[in-house]
């Protein structure tokens, strides 16, 4: 099986050491790529020439933009998608915990390229042109763009090289994240369903009461709506307790809670044990999100833009190679 791994060059821990020990792991199949350009450019060769396995070493975002690049090249060339897997090096890694990815990225690399793991098929949602396993609008995507502005401003900073990625994240959380929620005002959002029932979700399951295309699932000001297919939300928040207990559906969490449940909630979102009365869950095929104003929406880490008006649908699932036992 030809093997490729796409590592992205701004990873982070990813030292000139590293560089070398990945290349001795998969000789002459290792690309470093430093933009999206580039990325295209790699894939898109790789695709023609028939890859079976590209291993994307990077974060969530890194994961979802090398997806869609895969997708865009597979049909370029009429070409079956090749089989993913995933290497964590990322600050977000909710894709690699949820296929099992461990701490070791070389040792990994060295066994996928003799061929071990386990094929599995991950569902993935598509918005706006982007396959991803969870995509959302709220504080979740507040935060990327905060994150990404803070960003902007350290950069101008002496020495700031040698703010990491940790650093940063929590400046930007402490000086705009927090005050913006607990001060400012959230738009008000309104979920449709556009597909088959939908099913509502309560602790323990489902309830047994089902909407059908055409109606509204929630509405509220909108500190969180997400849909997942996979359990878990970056920074090992365990979020979408439901997204697996279901084929042909992904799950919707709908929430209008405050800053103050929030972070009293903090450990059962860890857990994949946070419901309340602000939020609401739902098993999903397809929806609509209508915003009364303009918001920011991420896709597997990635930020999209703002919209106030956005699709989430079920869409075609990638085969995924796993280590975990």
């Amino acid at each position: 099986m030809r093997a490729v791994a796409v590592v992205n060059g701004h990873a982070r821990g990813l030292t000139a050491k590293l560089r070398a020990r990945f290349e001795r792991a998969l000789p002459g199949n290792v690309r470093f790529t430093e933009s999206l350009d580039e990325a295209r450019t790699v894939i898109r060769a790789e695709i023609r020439r028939g890859t079976e396995l590209v291993i994307l070493a990077g974060g969530d975002g890194t994961v979802v933009m090398g997806l869609t690049l895969i997708g865009e090249a597979s049909r370029a060339y009429g070409k079956q998608e090749p089989a993913i897997a995933v290497l964590r090096m990322g600050s977000g890694n909710a894709i690699a915990d949820t296929v099992g990815a461990g701490a070791d990225v070389i040792d990994e690399l060295a066994r996928l390229s003799r061929g071990a793991g386990t094929r599995r098929e991950l569902p993935m949602i598509e918005v706006l042109g982007v396959r991803a396993p969870f995509v959302g609008m709220g504080v979740d995507a507040q935060l990327l763009e905060d994150n990404e502005r803070v960003g902007r401003v350290v950069d101008r900073l002496p020495g700031a090289r040698f703010i990491g990625g940790g650093a940063r994240y929590a400046l930007s959380v402490a000086l705009r994240s927090v005050p913006r929620f607990a001060i400012g005002t959230r738009p008000t959002a309104t979920v449709v369903n556009l597909g088959a029932s939908a099913i509502e979700m309560k602790r323990g399951g489902a309830t047994g009461r089902e909407l059908p295309c055409g109606e509204q699932l929630w509405t509220g000001q909108c500190t969180l709506v997400a849909g997942a297919t996979i359990p878990y939300f970056g920074f090992g928040l365990k979020m979408f307790a439901f997204a697996a207990t279901r084929q042909h559906a992904f799950h919707l969490r709908c929430g209008d809670a405050g800053l103050f449940e929030i972070m009293r909630n903090a450990p059962a979102a860890f857990r994949g044990d946070y419901f309340s009365d602000h939020v609401s869950d739902f098993m999903c095929d397809r929806v609509e999100i209508s915003l009364d104003r303009e918001a920011a929406i991420e896709a597997g880490g990635e930020l999209l833009g703002r919209r106030s008006k956005v699709e989430l649908a079920l869409g075609k699932p990638i085969t995924v190679i796993t280590l975990a036992p």
